[in-house]
């Protein structure tokens, strides 16, 4: 009987909102390479993608949302509804997909988490991180405030952030990256195509690139760092208005003009090969030899 009451008492101790919470558990079948869209403007929303012919939502809703879920087998919609002001509501949702799906994500005031997906993978999201894993084929995500870390995708990669970083580990293939207020960071993986851009933070690149690859970096006041093997064949092309360049792969920078600190540096390495552009403001440049 006392532990009885102790239940109850916390119960009705317990805040109202989370009372109406809603638990959901449903599945629909679904193409091994159909269209998923998934929508929830706020809360939590983790994609997977695994080896069943159907899609499984699970999670707990908001009080005064509803989940949507229908459509067909080659187009199937996930929704988190919500009467009154959706950024209120906080909802956490769990889907499973094909691994092969077309898989778009969105949210507003929202955290992403996206891993075993080899489709096509788009997520946005306003207020929020994204983090994708996995060998996805082409690979979309922007979000305003919130960090985006990217791992191992090996075909088109585009990460788009106005303020928080963007980390990429072991991808390959073709990566354009961009961020205003935050860092860059390629880390292990080849690319044919990167193009890296920070208006307010650094750029560190320590990837590959393939024989024919070619690097473009472009910052306005962040540093800009590349940690590259000894025996890369490449023709690099360097520029700053006013930062320092170093360069331990071959020759020093030259002054460009006597009435301005531009400093430009251009040479080869082997035979050439690989094509590497680098602008900076004000930014410093760095050319690391790897060990």
């Amino acid at each position: 009987m006392k532990r009885a009451a102790l239940v109850l008492a916390a119960v009705l101790a317990a805040p109202a909102g989370l009372l109406a919470q809603t638990s959901v558990d449903q599945r629909r079948p679904a193409a091994p390479n159909g269209e998923v869209q998934i929508e929830n403007m706020a809360g939590t929303i983790t994609v997977t993608g695994w080896d069943k012919a159907e899609v499984w939502v699970k999670g707990t809703l908001a009080p005064d949302a509803e989940l949507e879920f229908g459509g067909s087998e080659g187009h199937t919609s996930v929704q988190v509804e919500v009467e009154g002001n959706p950024l209120g509501a906080t909802s956490t949702i769990e889907v499973h997909v094909p691994a092969g799906s077309h898989v778009e994500i969105e949210g507003f005031q929202a955290e992403i988490r996206v891993s075993g997906v080899t489709g096509t993978v788009e997520a946005e999201t306003v207020n929020g991180g994204i983090a994708l894993s996995g060998k996805a084929a082409e690979v979309s995500l922007q979000s305003v405030n919130g960090a985006v870390e990217v791992t191992g995708p090996s075909g088109r990669v585009q990460v788009e952030v106005v303020n928080g970083r963007v980390v990429v580990k072991d991808a390959s293939g073709d990566l354009e990256a961009s961020t205003v207020n935050g860092e860059v960071h390629v880390s292990g993986g080849s690319f044919e195509r990167a193009s890296l851009e920070s208006v307010a933070g650094g750029v560190l690149f320590e990837a590959g690139l393939s024989p024919q690859g070619r690097l473009e970096i472009e910052t306005v006041s962040g540093s800009a760092t590349m940690v590259l093997p000894a025996g890369l064949r490449a023709d690099f092309s360097i520029s700053t208005f006013s930062g320092a360049i170093e360069n331990e792969l071959g020759p020093k920078a030259v002054e460009t003009s006597r009435y301005t600190p531009e400093k430009e540096l251009r040479f080869s390495t082997g035979a050439g090969g690989a094509r590497i552009s680098v602008q900076t403001l004000s930014g410093a440049i760095r050319i690391r030899k790897r060990s």
